[in-house]
C-alpha cells in the first residue's frame, strides 16, 4: 500500500510498505560503452545470480532500442547495488516510466519546490510594456510586440530610442521547413499566437502550426513507440498524456512555460521563426500525464528526428532546433552545517556567511531565501540521455540550444578557474545522481562542454540599459565564461495563462503577459538559429555555433558593455559585486542577419484585462 510521511524539511516522502529491498522493481541500466550491452543484458537475465538467490528469474521490462547503453530491468534494490559496482556498468536508477512510486513522488516535489524554494520559471510580475517608458493604464495600445524582437534585429541597442513601431517588418528568413522542437511543460495549441494564416480560431489540428511528438508524431511518422522500447501516449504511465492535457484546455495555469518559451521562438506575432514548425513534448514538470524525468523526453526526440519523412519541398529532412529551457538544479540548507572546497582551498558555513568577498561564488548561491541554496547541478541519468543525442551520428543536424540558469551564479569553462568548486558537504535536497560542483553548467547545457559541438547555453540581458547605453545581465541571469552568447529574456512578452495576465486582442479568451528568466532568453536564440538552418539545413551543432559566433550575434565594445569591476580579472573579489555586470562573460549580443533592422509592433490594438505598473 502507498503511504505517505514527512521528512525533517517538511517534504513529503511517498512509499510502499509491501516493498522491501529484495522486492523486484524497474530499474534503468546504462553500461559505460556500447559494446559491453550484449554481455551485461545476457548477465542480468541469464546468469541470474546477482544476489545469489536460486531460480530468480529478472526479467527484462524493456530494451529500449532508442538507446544503445540502456535497458529496463526488474530486480531488487539489493540486486540493482551489486550492478552499480560492475567495472563496465555506468549507472543504475529506477525507472520513471515505469515506476508508480517515482511519479507519485515527483508529484509531492514539485508542489514543494513551489513553496519552499523561487520558482524555477520566475514569477509572473506586470511590467510596463515598453521598456525605459513612463506606466501606462489598462486603455494604454500595444506598441511593442516582444523587445527581444526588436533589439536582435539590430546590431545595437537602441529599443528604448523608438516610440513609433511598425507591424510589417520584413525576414528574409523566417523558419519556414524548420522543426523547432519545445521541450517543455507543453504548449497551447489553440492560442492565437500559433494558429496558420487566416485560421481565425481553433477547430482541430489543422488550425494550427503545433504538433506533439509522442501523439503525432507516432500518427504522422508511423512511429510504433512500444517497439521503440517506449511508452505510447494514452497508455501506461502516460495514459493521461493526451491532447487536452498537454496542447489544450486542460493545461494547468502553472504550466504555460511552454507556450510562452513556443511564442518566443516562433509565434505568429512574437517570434522570429513565425513560418516555422512548432513540435511540443509536454515532459518537464508534468508529472500529472507521466513524466517524472524530464531527461526521458530525449528518447522521444531522438526516434522522432530519426524517423522524419523527406520534405517534398526540400528533398530532405527538415532539420530540428530543440529548445531546452530547462535544467536541474541541488539545493542545500544553509541554515545547516556545510563545507565547501573554493579554487582549491576548504571553506565552512562561518568562512562563507561571515561576507561576499570571502568566497563569493558561493555566497550568491541565494536566490534571495535565508535557509536554501541552489545552483545549476548535473544529473546522472539525464545526462547521459543527452550524450547519447549529441554522439548519435543519426542526430547529427538536431541542434540544442539550453538557458543557462537563474542562480545569479557564475558557469565557468572546462577546467577553468572555478570550475572545480564544490559543495563537500551538505544537507541536500536531491542527493542521489546530482553532483555538487556549483559553478558548472547544469543537465543538459553542459553537453559537450569545451568541444566545437557543446550545446548552446544562453544568458538573459535585461530590458533596462546600465547608465542610459551599456548591455548589462538580468539580475537573476547565470553568467560567467561558459555562457555561449546573451540574448533578451527579461520582459519577455508571449502567450500566458490568464492569472495575472492580459486578453490577447486577437481573442480575449486568451492571454499574453511578459516574465523574465534565461528561460525566455533561449527561444529568442531558437528562433533566429531557425531561420538560419532554413537556408542551412544540412548543419551541425558545430557549425551552427561557429554561425552564432561569427554572423548570428554581435560583440560588444567595453563602452556598450557594463563591466564595474576590471582589476585582477576573473579572481576579482568582487567578481559578484554588481548583479548587473556581465564580468568575464562574452561579449555576443544575439543578432538576426535575416531581419530588416527595423522595429516591430502590434498598431492600434487596445488591451484589456488589467492595469500596468512600472516594475
Amino acid at each position: 500500500m502507498i503511504t505517505t510521511s514527512l521528512n525533517d524539511a517538511g517534504r513529503v516522502i511517498v512509499s510502499d510498505d509491501a516493498i522491501t529491498d529484495d522486492t523486484p522493481q524497474n530499474f534503468v541500466v546504462c553500461v559505460k560503452n556500447e559494446s559491453d550491452w550484449n554481455e551485461i543484458h545476457n548477465y542480468i537475465i541469464n546468469v541470474n545470480e546477482i544476489d545469489n538467490i536460486p531460480n530468480r528469474k529478472i526479467d527484462c521490462t524493456s530494451e529500449m532500442k532508442c538507446s544503445p547503453k540502456r535497458g529496463v530491468y526488474e530486480m531488487s534494490v539489493n540486486e540493482a547495488n551489486i550492478l552499480k559496482n560492475n567495472p563496465k556498468v555506468d549507472w543504475v536508477e529506477q525507472s520513471s516510466l515505469y515506476n508508480p512510486i517515482v511519479l507519485e513522488q515527483r508529484k509531492y516535489d514539485e508542489e514543494f519546490d513551489k513553496h519552499i524554494f523561487s520558482d524555477r520559471f520566475r514569477d509572473a510580475t506586470i511590467r510596463n510594456l515598453r521598456p525605459n517608458t513612463a506606466a501606462t493604464d489598462s486603455t494604454s495600445e500595444l506598441d511593442y510586440t516582444q523587445w527581444g524582437l526588436h533589439r536582435h534585429q539590430a546590431k545595437y541597442n537602441n529599443f528604448g530610442t523608438n516610440t513609433s513601431l511598425a507591424a510589417d517588418s520584413q525576414y528574409s528568413l523566417t523558419g519556414k521547413n524548420v522543426d523547432v522542437v519545445i521541450m517543455d511543460t507543453g504548449v497551447r495549441w489553440d492560442h492565437p499566437e500559433f494558429l496558420l494564416p487566416g485560421v481565425s480560431s481553433f477547430v482541430n489540428k489543422n488550425s494550427t502550426r503545433v504538433r506533439d511528438i509522442i501523439i503525432h508524431g507516432a500518427s504522422e511518422y508511423n512511429i510504433n513507440w512500444s517497439s521503440e522500447g517506449l511508452v505510447a501516449a494514452g497508455s501506461g504511465s502516460l495514459a493521461n498524456y493526451t491532447e487536452a492535457r498537454v496542447l489544450g484546455s486542460s493545461i494547468p495555469t502553472g504550466d504555460y512555460h511552454g507556450s510562452h518559451c513556443a511564442g518566443t521562438a516562433a509565434g505568429n506575432m512574437f517570434g522570429a521563426a513565425f513560418e516555422a514548425n512548432i513540435w511540443s513534448i509536454a515532459c518537464i514538470d508534468r508529472s500529472d500525464v507521466g513524466f517524472s524525468e524530464p531527461a526521458d523526453g530525449f528518447d522521444y526526440i531522438k526516434v522522432w528526428h530519426k524517423n522524419k519523412p523527406v520534405n517534398p519541398l526540400t528533398g530532405r529532412k527538415n532539420p530540428t532546433v530543440v529548445n531546452c529551457s530547462w535544467g536541474f538544479r541541488q539545493f542545500f540548507n544553509s541554515s545547516n552545517t556545510y563545507n565547501v572546497t573554493y579554487r582549491g582551498s576548504s571553506y565552512t558555513k562561518t568562512n562563507v556567511d561571515s561576507g561576499a568577498t570571502a568566497v563569493p561564488a558561493v555566497y550568491y548561491l541565494s536566490y534571495g531565501f535565508s535557509t536554501y541554496r541552489e545552483f545549476t547541478s548535473v544529473k546522472t541519468a539525464s545526462q547521459s540521455e543527452a550524450n547519447e543525442v549529441a554522439n548519435d551520428p543519426d542526430c547529427a543536424n538536431m541542434i540544442f540550444v539550453c538557458a543557462a540558469g537563474n542562480s545569479n551564479g557564475k558557469q565557468e569553462e572546462l577546467n577553468g578557474t572555478d570550475y572545480n568548486n564544490e559543495v563537500t558537504s551538505a544537507t541536500f535536497f536531491y542527493n542521489s545522481g546530482y553532483d555538487n560542483y556549483f559553478n558548472r553548467p547544469g543537465t543538459p547545457a553542459i553537453t559537450n562542454l569545451g568541444r566545437d559541438d557543446a550545446w548552446i547555453k544562453v544568458g538573459s540581458i535585461d530590458a533596462d540599459r546600465q547608465s542610459g547605453s551599456q548591455e548589462r545581465c538580468s539580475s537573476f541571469s547565470d553568467r560567467g565564461p561558459a555562457i555561449d552568447v546573451w540574448a533578451a529574456g527579461s520582459n519577455i512578452l508571449s502567450p500566458y495563462a490568464g492569472e495575472d495576465a492580459f486578453a490577447d486582442p486577437r481573442d480575449n479568451n486568451f492571454y499574453l503577459q511578459m516574465i523574465s528568466g534565461t528561460s525566455m532568453a533561449t527561444p529568442n536564440v531558437v528562433g533566429v538559429i531557425a531561420t538560419y538552418l532554413e537556408s542551412n539545413q544540412s548543419a551541425d551543432q558545430a557549425t551552427v555555433r561557429k554561425w552564432l559566433y561569427e554572423e548570428g550575434s554581435t560583440t560588444v565594445s567595453s563602452s556598450d558593455y557594463y563591466d564595474p569591476y576590471t582589476s585582477n580579472g576573473t579572481n576579482d573579489a568582487f567578481y559578484w559585486g554588481s548583479t548587473y555586470s556581465l564580468k568575464s562573460s562574452p561579449r555576443r549580443i544575439l543578432y538576426n542577419p535575416y531581419a530588416n533592422n527595423r522595429t516591430v509592433t502590434m498598431s492600434g490594438v487596445g488591451l484589456t484585462g488589467i492595469s500596468f505598473k512600472q516594475s
